[in-house]
């Protein structure tokens, strides 16, 4: 939930993509690109800082719910399913790869692998 809540709050941040943010602002967040008329395939040209900013910002609410389904997860279980760590990792890593030097290397990857060594080791004692 925490990796959701500075996404957003980054996203707002001057200098970070709060230029963006604060343009997103002035159309109250309508219709604020050309959607696949921006594509360079069809004639377009993709702005490149808007789309990063937008899908930075969208991630952050998306990564506050799933934290906090995972949450309810372990409320209910103790821990978090190991298959479901197992996703968590291969997704992180996923974006890790292709983005080394992020917060999926260095929070989210070290997440995955306590929720999975968690899980395991829990799942096993109630057996």
């Amino acid at each position: 939930m925490a990796t959701g809540i500075i996404h957003v709050l980054l996203v707002i941040t001057p200098g970070v993509y709060g230029d963006q943010f604060y343009q997103f602002m002035d159309s109250v967040f309508f219709n604020i690109n050309d959607g696949l008329a921006d594509f360079p395939i069809i004639g377009g040209t993709l702005h490149h800082k808007e789309f990063a900013a937008f899908w930075f910002f969208y991630a952050g609410p998306l990564t506050f719910i799933y934290g906090y389904l995972l949450n309810e997860v372990e409320k209910i279980h103790g821990y978090v399913p190991v298959n479901q760590s197992i996703a968590f990792i291969i997704v992180s890593s996923i974006g890790a790869y292709m983005i080394p030097l992020s917060g999926m290397m260095f929070v989210l990857i070290p997440q995955g692998i306590y929720m999975y060594l968690r899980g395991k080791k829990l799942y096993k004692a109630q057996s």
